[in-house]
């Protein structure tokens, strides 16, 4: 481990935006695996998945049953195209069945947090796919405030509404959401298909969720371009911009965003796993950071695409980003949080005093 990356790891750090299931650990999907009979989880899965699960080499092995260790799943992890990244993550979301699977799921991914000195995180979690699994919305309000004692970690969640189920879903979940009352749910946001649903459609959703305390962020300018950010600015209203990279196409943008301070979740290597940029010195993560954007940086889907957060940054440095500035991102993680602006500084004093 290089010299950089030892510090980088013993810095306490925040996450932003990072989601829950795609930051399952290999060995909880090993236990998952080994729980369930594979025939019985996929049973009334579409057709249309059955099929496509057995067209990719890394799926394949584990549609038939077997004593799984971590290291056979780790192989699962492994994709060439970003279809056959969607189709792994589909396929891993059958198996979080119950309340104690979701249960797991969540002490798994708050210990590899805290082993990476992560003292803050705004965790992502997509509430519907736990419904549809059968999972009480009472059921994930437990799960979700138990998270609050796990020692050494200060989690809060957004939800994400998913933009593909259409307005009208998004702010019926939303209201399902509001009338829970769950004290650690602090915002919302809509991840999903970004052409098919981009931000205009959902104003009401958006104005919903302001007029009841929910804090704003949106996955916008990811695949789509500056349009969609300008529309999640200027109709929704938004806080922060989940990815926010292709603002880069947009000087008057990119000028708005450094002037009225508004923050990016930047994830690099998913942008790259995803095709979005071709590599870490392609990123216009620097070139945003220069032009005044305020930078936070983050892992998004950490199992998936092979990173930590402390390989974020470690990764920023090896492409020229200067320590100093490293640090910059690091406060901001925390200087960007959805808290009150004593903890905020309670944070940065602190990091400070490292």
């Amino acid at each position: 481990m290089s010299k950089m990356k030892e510090v980088l790891l013993k810095t306490p750090k925040s996450e932003l935006h990072m989601h829950l299931r795609g930051a399952m650990p290999i060995e909880v999907f090993t236990d998952l695996l080994n729980k369930y009979s594979v025939k019985e989880i996929l049973k009334d899965a579409p057709s249309s998945h059955k099929t496509m699960f057995k067209r990719y080499d890394n799926i394949r092995p584990f549609l038939l049953p077997q004593d799984w260790s971590v290291d056979a799943v780790s192989h699962l992890f492994r994709y060439e195209t970003f279809d056959q990244f969607l189709y792994t993550w589909c396929f891993t979301g059958y198996f979080v069945r119950d309340v104690s699977d979701l249960r797991r799921l969540i002490t798994g991914v708050l210990e590899r947090l805290r082993a990476q000195n992560v003292v803050y995180a705004e965790i992502t979690i997509t509430v519907g796919e736990y419904l549809r699994r059968g999972i009480t919305l009472a059921d994930i309000k437990n799960c979700l405030e138990e998270a609050e004692k796990f020692p050494g970690i200060r989690v809060q969640w957004i939800v994400d509404l998913v933009r593909d189920t259409g307005n009208k879903a998004a702010l019926k979940l939303l209201n399902e959401i509001i009338d829970l009352r769950c004290r650690s749910v602090v915002g919302i946001t809509l991840g999903g298909s970004e052409h098919l649903f981009p931000p205009g459609q959902f104003s009401e959703v958006y104005s919903t969720a302001r007029d009841q305390g929910l804090r704003l962020t949106i996955h916008a300018g990811e695949a789509l371009g500056p349009q969609s950010i300008w529309d999640a600015l200027q109709i929704l209203g938004t806080e922060r911009v989940g990815h926010g990279v292709q603002a880069i196409k947009d000087k008057s943008l990119v000028t708005y965003l450094a002037k009225n301070n508004v923050p990016l979740e930047v994830c690099p290597t998913s942008n790259i796993r995803t095709g979005i940029v071709p590599s870490y010195e392609a990123h216009p993560v620097k070139a945003l950071f220069e032009a005044g954007v305020p930078i936070t940086i983050n892992s998004d889907d950490p199992t998936f695409f092979k990173t930590t957060l402390t390989d974020e940054y470690a990764n920023l440095h090896t492409v020229g980003i200067q320590e100093r500035n490293i640090f910059k991102m690091i406060r901001n993680g925390f200087r960007y949080a959805f808290l009150p602006k004593k903890e905020i500084e309670r944070y940065l004093d602190n990091l400070e005093h490292e």
